[in-house]
């Protein structure tokens, strides 16, 4: 037992009643204990206690009892959400190995009840900035430290999550601090506290500098997407250049060789063993769907040998391995149906965050809104580039931020109608005229 393991107990224990009687609060112990895994850095008995179960059950039961729930929105992108869902289940009752296509389908659910939860406890521009900050914090602390990691041992060894949890690899790090990039800016951006913004901005630089030294590849590509979405969009974008490139500069003469060698694998896939069992991977995707073209082979079919031994008997691994990739994952796992709902959704989400830009633009009363449709865009767009070469299709924050994108352009609507309907204020006539002489 350490100190770390009583500081998580008590610090959930403590907020098991505030899940009860707020559960707006219980929604935010839940995606920081979802995002942050801070029992996965204890080393006694707390790194295994089911916390998120704990608050996830007592958080449902004020649910029940709450007066602030508001009515729920009903619109495309959460009915996909839920129609996906259903997929999921109907997947699961012809896959192909039942037993772990239920239990994983079970970790999915709680997963997508979770986020939908924050909808009718999140209509209001406060709590949503706090759930943004509440995951960004807890993310860009592992940037944070993964940074200053880096600094002090000179890059030679590569930088790696909390053990036993979702991104505990290297290249799940990767994806999540790409993720957490357009979130700490534009946080950063709109923060007022001094001692926030700075370490916001301190969390989105460090991050930047753990990225690469995951020794991901697809973290570094998708490093270099996330940072054109966010150039492109910055205000004196010409200042960053000059920044830009003295970074690379002192990058170039910073990076310890082992970095450039993974790097210049990128240049050569053929002489890359590990791209080379991807693309075998794919292919037996491809090689499921053709069988099972409609639902796929439900949920964990890329880990048993047998499939392996069924689609692609030349596999030169003798256990086995995964999809390498959200769409494949998507296409083994659920067929071609899975997918289409998959890339629906997202197609959808993205519109509706071009039109809260729209909407901004026209009104500028809702700058936030499209300061937010900015951030997940980004964010989004490297969990896309990014998660075409990592198995992450059921991630918790792609689904929450897709999820919250209606949300979004709710509250900017009812912030202008508001406006609209508010009453003009007229100046009386005899005012308008001058004193009377």
């Amino acid at each position: 037992m350490s100190a770390r393991d009583i500081l998580v107990t008590l610090s959930v224990l403590s907020a098991l009643p505030f899940c009860l009687f707020r559960p707006w609060v219980g929604l935010l112990v839940w995606s920081w204990l979802a995002y942050m895994n801070p029992h996965r850095l204890a080393w006694g008995f707390a790194h295994d206690l089911p916390f998120s179960q704990l608050v996830a059950a007592v958080t449902l039961v004020g649910v029940l009892f709450a007066n602030d729930r508001k009515p729920f929105l009903i619109c495309r992108e959460h009915l996909l959400v839920g129609l996906l869902w259903v997929w999921f289940f109907l997947s699961s009752l012809g896959a192909m190995y039942p037993e772990d296509a239920w239990e994983k389908f079970n970790e999915v659910s709680k997963i997508l009840l979770m986020a939908f939860l924050v909808v009718p406890f999140f209509q209001d521009r406060r709590r949503l900035r706090i759930l943004f900050f509440v995951i960004a914090a807890s993310l860009g602390f592992y940037g944070f430290k993964g940074g200053l990691f880096v600094l002090l041992t000179g890059g030679q060894h590569m930088v790696l999550g909390p053990p036993d949890s979702f991104f505990a690899a290297n290249t799940e790090l990767a994806l999540v601090m790409n993720m957490a990039l357009p979130l700490l800016f534009y946080l950063a951006r709109e923060e007022t506290r001094r001692w926030v913004r700075y370490f916001l901005w301190a969390a989105f630089c460090l991050t930047i500098m753990t990225v690469p030294f995951t020794y991901s590849r697809g973290g570094v590509i998708g490093l270099v997407v996330v940072l054109i979405v966010l150039f492109v969009r910055a205000r004196r974008r010409l200042l960053l250049i000059p920044v830009v490139a003295v970074a690379l500069i002192g990058f170039a003469f910073f990076a310890p060789d082992q970095w450039v060698d993974r790097m210049q694998s990128l240049e050569d896939v053929s002489a890359d063993a590990s791209a080379q069992l991807r693309m075998m991977s794919w292919r037996m995707a491809l090689s499921i769907a053709e069988d099972r073209p409609v639902f796929g082979g439900g949920f964990k079919v890329f880990v048993h040998r047998e499939t392996y031994d069924i689609y692609m008997p030349n596999y030169p691994r003798a256990f086995g391995h995964d999809a390498h990739s959200i769409y494949f994952n998507l296409i083994g796992e659920h067929g071609w149906g899975g997918l289409a709902i998959f890339v629906s959704l997202l197609v959808l989400a993205l519109l509706k965050l071009h039109s809260v830009r729209r909407l901004a633009r026209a009104n500028p009363e809702v700058a936030w809104a499209a300061s937010y449709a900015h951030m997940i865009q980004a964010s989004l767009a490297t969990y896309l580039v990014t998660g075409a070469f990592l198995s992450v299709a059921y991630f918790d924050l792609a689904y929450q931020l897709i999820i919250l994108v209606p949300l979004i352009h709710s509250l900017a609507l009812q912030q202008i109608a508001a406006k609209a309907a508010a009453p003009v204020e007229t100046v009386p006539a005899t005012a308008a005229l001058g004193p009377a002489k």
